[in-house]
């Protein structure tokens, strides 16, 4: 009996070591994990991916999955720090359908930010048994959050297990081998092109499946394999070595202070009134409150309007599938969003989401519409986006945010 609680005791203090390992990892290399949207013929697809570099003109090198962006369009990743949310659009640099891997070119989405820090790809032999960190965003984490997305979506979700082998394999039934690590960090849906992690915040592989047919069993491209399509792809990248005893390095220095034009700003403001900017967060919330890594679900709200009267204000939701069949703002029956002024016509403007964009329609209004302080003629469209104000019939002040 004695030695079983003596088993037990270790058993509790060896978690309790490795749960501080992970918190350390998590504070090293959190901020250099990154959300990835992909616009798809379907919707919108989720990923993770990691900055493993810079490249010219200081933009950010980012790693993840080929079968991520597969066949996508435009595409947006999204890193939290803190309260804060940075935005980079993303340009395909080399692919590999046989590895699984991608490398991305991030830009800053029209305003500066601090970058987040690349991680370090570790090549060395793994040794079965050694603890290993799995980051990225998990689909069935989402859909727990409901209406919280809003910042929630971007927050990194950390597992922690162990290397149970490296072994020679393919993905997909590639005729090429390469070098895969079998490991038992959970990952789900949203993981895909996350790194694997050792417990000094090195990457050891980036994370592409779990068995579909037996628990505990996930796979990464092993270091190795990284380092193979980055060279083949002549992109550069930053490397470490020798043995993990345990104690992450240090982590890197924190970023300047954000000013209000270094990107990182609140979530509510993050879209600078960039329509199309807000189209797509609009779009990326749905998938996360979905808790699918394909096709998304509509949330409950996608936009919110704030609706100043004289002194009185309200404020109304809509959601996607409304948005992209028009939404009618008046004072009469027809209309979806109804305002008690009679400076307002019947049927006076139609909020539409067009693909990715955000539009404003007067629909002849007797008294006008102002966007920006500038007349909106009637029956032409206008791209709008969260720093839009819009005044209807001179009295009626109406402000635009995504999300509830």
């Amino acid at each position: 009996m004695m030695r079983l609680l003596c088993a037990l005791v270790g058993l509790l203090w060896a978690a309790a070591a490795a749960a501080q390992d992970f918190s350390a990892v998590a504070r090293l290399t959190d901020a250099s994990v990154g959300r990835i949207f992909v616009d798809i013929p379907r919707g919108m697809r989720t990923g993770a991916g990691m900055v493993f570099g810079q490249g010219a003109g200081g933009r950010l090198l980012y790693l993840t999955n080929f079968h991520v962006v597969q066949n996508g369009g435009d595409i947006a990743v999204f890193f939290k720090n803190g309260d804060a949310i940075s935005i980079y659009s993303g340009t395909v640099l080399a692919v590999s359908q046989e590895k699984d891997l991608a490398a991305l070119s991030l830009d800053p989405e029209e305003i500066g930010t601090p970058s987040p820090p690349p991680l370090a790809i570790d090549t060395r032999r793994l040794a079965k048994g050694e603890a290993v960190v799995a980051i990225g965003y998990p689909a069935a984490a989402d859909a727990t959050m409901g209406r919280d997305m809003n910042i929630a979506a971007f927050e990194t979700t950390l597992t922690g297990g162990s290397v149970s082998r490296v072994l020679n394999g393919s993905w997909r039934g590639a005729s090429a081998e390469l070098e895969i690590v079998q490991h038992t960090a959970p990952l789900s849906p949203g993981n895909s092109g996350g790194p694997l992690l050792d417990r000094c915040g090195r990457v050891i592989g980036v994370n592409t499946k779990g068995a579909t047919d037996a628990a505990g069993i996930y796979l990464a491209s092993s270091a190795g394999t990284i380092a193979d399509f980055l060279a083949e792809a002549g992109l550069p990248m930053q490397t470490a070595g020798g043995s993990c005893g345990g104690e992450p390095a240090s982590p890197p220095a924190a970023p300047p202070a954000a000013t209000a034009t270094d990107g990182r700003v609140p979530i509510w403001m993050i879209l600078g009134g960039t329509g199309a900017a807000l189209a797509l967060v609009m779009a990326a919330m749905a998938v996360a409150a979905g808790g699918r890594g394909g096709e998304p679900a509509a949330p409950r709200v996608a936009l919110t309007l704030t609706i100043a009267t004289g002194g009185s204000r309200q404020r109304r939701g809509i959601g996607r599938a409304s948005l992209q069949r028009g939404v009618i703002l008046g004072r009469g029956g027809a209309a979806e969003v109804a305002i008690d002024s009679p400076r307002v016509s019947r049927e006076h403007l139609r909020l539409t989401l067009e693909g990715r964009r955000l539009m404003a329609t007067d629909l002849g209004s007797t008294n006008g519409t102002m966007v920006d302080g500038r007349p909106l003629p009637p029956n032409q469209p206008r791209q709008v986006g969260e720093a839009t104000v819009l005044v209807l019939g001179g009295e009626v002040e109406i402000r635009l945010r995504a999300g509830s």
